[in-house]
């Protein structure tokens, strides 16, 4: 990459139009390789923190609060409604003994990318709850959901879904795969919802871990 900046910097000399050309593409598919190259060492580095979890005991409803607090900014800009449905079946706190920075930024994930799908003024509703064995974490937004075909393929490495926002930059196909890896670490799962339109995801938490 330093030695295409260079040949555009003119240090070989000046450039004709065909030339100047070549270097345009060279440049942007190395700006592309190392892009991937980044995005392969940070899920490498995220699926070996998986398996290092530094539980604490944690109220969820606060942690959810956390992270839609953090991205206040980036829903309000598109004048989307953020809802926060705590759990109903019981008046106790959702109490669990978790990694807080990696369920933290498995949230974080999830709601930045139904920020980024939602269409303008659209809701996101996030509902916690709890089952037999489990404890439950929602997120619905009202955006272009998932294709069928990406279905199966929503949480592996580096795949991106047929549909995109207009406009958008593609994003790396690594967020989905980190949420999964940090969730199945904590015995948990989360599966993509049926439901149509919009995109919905399940967490689920074992309930060995709450309180």
């Amino acid at each position: 990459r330093e030695g295409v900046s260079l040949l555009q910097d003119g240090v070989g000399g000046v450039l004709s139009n065909d030339q100047h050309e070549i270097v345009q593409i060279l440049g942007h598919n190395a700006s592309v390789l190392q892009g991937q190259i980044e995005d392969l060492l940070r899920f490498n580095a995220a699926a070996f923190e998986a398996r290092q979890l530094h539980r604490q005991r944690v109220d969820l409803l606060h942690l959810v609060e956390a992270q839609v607090e953090a991205q206040q900014l980036q829903w309000r800009a598109r004048e989307l409604d953020v809802t926060i449905e705590n759990d109903k079946s019981s008046s106790a706190a959702l109490l669990l003994e978790i990694d807080a920075d990696k369920i933290g930024t498995a949230l974080g994930n999830l709601l930045s990318n139904a920020i980024r799908f939602s269409p303008a003024g659209g809701l996101i509703r996030i509902t916690l709850g709890r089952r037999p064995g489990m404890a439950l974490i929602q997120i619905d937004d009202q955006g272009s959901g998932v294709a069928e075909a990406d279905r199966q393929r929503i949480f592996e490495p580096f795949y991106r879904g047929e549909l995109q926002p207009a406009g958008a930059v593609r994003g790396s196909g690594i967020g989905l795969s980190i949420v999964h890896e940090y969730i199945a670490a904590h015995g948990g799962r989360i599966e993509l919802l049926p439901e149509q339109p919009g995109a919905h995801f399940r967490i689920e938490i074992p309930y060995a871990h709450v309180s």
